[in-house]
């Protein structure tokens, strides 16, 4: 193998691992958006405009600010949450409630999702392809 392409594949391989590296630092992607994958933790996630994942069960979870995007795809969640432009729900048995929120689509089921109002005192949208989802304006 003559040099060149040697240097070619040890560069690519560093760039693999710097890579790999990145992606398990402290459960933040590129934008600063939050996974917690934890179970039977009680916490507290501000916001500031970055989306919070939910991959951890039985847990008691707050959000301070507005978040961009709440997906719940753990199972016997509670979220409590002032602002969220969008909720997903894969997950089962979660409880959501909500202050303000633009759409809402679960495909879980067996989740209670509470609202307040819709951004821009419009309703939400909402989409429930789940079974047994109680979905409603508190």
């Amino acid at each position: 193998m003559n040099h060149r392409v040697m240097r070619l594949l040890v560069a690519a391989f560093c760039a693999l691992v710097f890579t790999g590296m990145l992606s398990q630092q402290t459960g933040r992607g590129s934008q600063g958006d939050v996974t917690f994958s934890k179970d039977d933790q009680t916490t507290t996630i501000d916001c500031n405009r970055i989306a919070i994942t939910i991959t951890g069960d039985d847990n008691k979870i707050t959000t301070t600010g507005d978040c961009s995007k709440l997906t719940v795809t753990g199972d016997d969640n509670v979220v409590k949450a002032i602002t969220v432009n969008e909720i997903l729900v894969s997950g089962d048995d979660n409880t959501i409630d909500v202050e303000t929120v633009a759409k809402i689509s679960v495909t879980g089921d067996d989740n209670k999702i509470a609202w307040k109002k819709g951004v821009g005192d419009k309703r939400p949208d909402v989409s429930n392809a789940g079974d047994d989802n109680d979905i409603k304006q508190d």
